[in-house]
């Protein structure tokens, strides 16, 4: 019974060493690469400044100022206005969320205001 159970071991770390993968020849990094990989990253490029200004509108791709380019703040007025829509509608409807109110507030202000044009 041991001669059976010995000689499975064997076989089996047999197998097991003979499945390794071997070292590469080299280390060389680039017999690694393709020839195209090696023509790409051997490339210089420039990379684009950063933006001087902490402003969100200074974001440097064309999708990002689309993105950030809203209005820094709201007026005065504005916020008097949201703010008695809030209380209004909280009146009208006692189970709405101050929240709740307010989304719909600062939807219905954004149908009357005309959207800025880029």
């Amino acid at each position: 019974m041991k001669i059976v159970l010995l000689t499975c071991v064997i076989l089996f770390s047999t197998t097991f060493a003979l499945a390794q993968t071997p070292p590469p020849a080299s280390t060389d990094p680039s017999a690694a690469s393709s020839p195209h990989q090696r023509d790409t990253t051997s490339k210089s490029t420039t990379e684009t400044p950063a933006p001087t200004s902490p402003e969100p509108s200074a974001a440097s791709s064309p999708h990002q100022k689309q993105v950030t380019d809203r209005p820094a703040k709201t007026s005065a007025k504005d916020a008097k206005a949201l703010d008695d829509c809030t209380k209004k509608r909280q009146l009208e409807n006692s189970s709405l969320s101050k929240d709740d109110a307010k989304k719909a507030c600062v939807a219905q202000m954004k149908q009357k205001s005309p959207e800025p044009t880029n």
